[in-house]
């Protein structure tokens, strides 16, 4: 899977293994893939804290583990959030969506069977 700004069109991952997540924590197979059946928009991607880019967690840390934005390390287009504040739950109401989000519209995302 690659992800790229829809800005400036660099790689977010910087070659390290970057795997987005649906609402449900499960791998996004397709860029359609939501994870939820209630779930109709497509707006959000997530991220696992196992398995984020180095300078994503560099933010994160920078933020003390709290809450903040995410913007392109390239261009500074803001490209999600994220908040390990507050759970949010999945509009099913059953599942905690994972902490970091990516904004579907603000980047282009490549999957290996595309």
């Amino acid at each position: 899977m690659e992800v790229k700004c829809k800005h400036c069109r660099k790689d977010l991952s910087n070659k390290e293994s970057m795997q987005l997540l649906t609402s449900h924590n499960e791998i996004k197979m397709n860029v359609m893939d939501v994870g939820c059946a209630t779930n109709d928009s497509e707006s959000s991607s997530y991220l696992s804290t196992e398995n984020m880019p180095e300078w994503i967690k560099c933010i994160i840390n920078k933020e003390s583990w709290t809450k903040g934005r995410l913007y392109c390390p390239n261009c500074n287009n803001r490209i999600g959030s994220f908040n390990f504040v507050h759970e949010m739950k999945c509009d099913c109401g059953e599942c905690i969506t994972p902490a970091i989000r990516i904004t579907n519209s603000k980047v282009d995302i490549l999957f290996a069977n595309e």
